[in-house]
């Protein structure tokens, strides 16, 4: 039982991780300026909103009051320090680069071709770098720069380049090499284009986000791997789709090819919204049940006593990972354009989205990967092989 409660303060150490909305959040026109113009997958992560404040919550994890408490608690939460920051050193070792401070965002451009073969990927990134992180890179690839040294094909899939901006761009050589050229402009940006509507999700300033909008053809082709299912349905009808994590909640947009389409997901999105309501304030619910129902049990063991007296703790933990589900949602359908867009906001991220399913479970995930188990695993006996069977000889007569 004690070990139950170990999992509860380090939940409400965890309690500290979270976003921090960033003021100087990447625009649209800088996180697409080296865009691929027929990309079907846009994936862009701004990570100024998410590192840098976690990365300062988890060093100092092993001082934190629920932490220092038990021993056991705080050689795991050292582990975990000394595991990630060991790995981060690592890569600011070979090329140079601190990922816990040198990044500021990131965009990557997927264009999918035919089944057999390999997307072309593009990546697009902002942060502190300069020619001498493309010469450490090289250094471990083993390979020359090229371009005044600013870039190195590691092989002919993928090659890491410095604009004259400062954004590192990582890519095939063939995508990346015109896009060093100092006449180089960003494709224009019109119409209901991938890259149009993915602007627009960009400038609402989410700290992740996906969008994509697959062209007809490979659509087709995608339709006819996943077979007649709801799948395949989603696959052929939509235009564009979107999905974005925000510091105060999360939205979404869809732009289907009929109106038909249209309603049936604004109805999605709809029950999409009531599980996410329901899913803040069911486990807050059922923790209050329990709760209660164990001062039945009072006096029965030790162990039921100590969680009673720790009920303050438990309650502040699953306060932190809950929310009342009355966050606020603003869903518009738009019948001329087929088009469901929904933005759900509450005082953070956790009051929208069910954190309360997942902070417990990757708290208690990353604490027990640390703690070694008092009982060795039992080793496997190998199974004997079978004797042959000796023939009886027969009787004489």
């Amino acid at each position: 039982m004690n070990s139950f409660l170990q999992v509860i303060n380090f939940l409400l150490a965890m309690a500290g991780f979270g976003v921090a909305p960033n003021p100087n959040a990447p625009t649209a026109d800088a996180a697409l300026t080296y865009a691929l113009p027929d990309a079907d997958i846009v994936v862009h992560l701004d990570a100024l909103s998410v590192v840098p404040n976690n990365f300062k919550v988890l060093k100092a994890l092993p001082d934190m009051p629920e932490i220092k408490a038990s021993p056991e608690l705080r050689t795991a939460a050292r582990q975990i320090v000394t595991d990630i920051d060991g790995g981060r050193a690592l890569i600011k070792g070979m090329v140079g680069i601190d990922l816990a401070t040198d990044v500021n965002d990131v965009t990557a451009f997927v264009q999918l071709g035919a089944v057999v073969d390999r997307p072309n990927v593009l990546a697009a990134i902002h942060g502190k770098f300069n020619l001498a992180s493309i010469a450490s890179i090289a250094k471990m690839a083993q390979k020359q720069t090229t371009a005044g040294g600013a870039m190195v094909e590691i092989d002919s899939r993928v090659a890491v380049a410095l604009t004259k901006s400062g954004v590192l761009l990582v890519g095939t050589p063939a995508l990346v090499t015109p896009r060093l050229a100092d006449t180089w402009k960003a494709t224009p940006r019109a119409g209901n284009t991938l890259l149009s509507q993915a602007a627009d999700v960009i400038d609402s300033k989410p700290f992740a986000a996906v969008m994509v909008s697959i062209a007809p053809a490979k659509r087709k082709e995608l339709t006819k791997m996943a077979g007649d299912n709801f799948v395949s349905d989603v696959i052929n009808r939509h235009k564009f789709m979107a999905f974005a994590l925000h510091a105060d909640g999360v939205s979404w947009v869809w732009a289907d090819a009929t109106r038909a389409g249209a309603d049936r997901m604004a109805m999605m999105s709809e029950g999409l919204i009531e599980v996410m309501r329901a899913t803040q304030v069911a486990p807050r619910g059922v923790g209050k049940i329990l709760l209660g129902a164990l001062e039945s049990y009072r006096g029965t063991s030790k162990e039921i006593d100590q969680i009673i007296a720790a009920k303050g703790k438990i309650a502040a933990a699953i306060a932190a990972y809950t929310g009342d589900g009355q966050f606020k949602v603003n869903q518009v359908v738009d019948p001329k354009n087929f088009r469901v867009t929904v933005r759900a906001t509450g005082k953070s991220l956790s009051e929208v989205l069910p954190i309360a399913l997942m902070g417990p479970a990757i708290g208690a995930g990353l604490w027990t990967a640390t703690v070694k188990t008092t009982q060795p695993m039992p080793m496997l006996q190998p199974t004997p092989a079978p004797q042959p069977i000796k023939p009886t000889p027969a009787k004489r007569k």
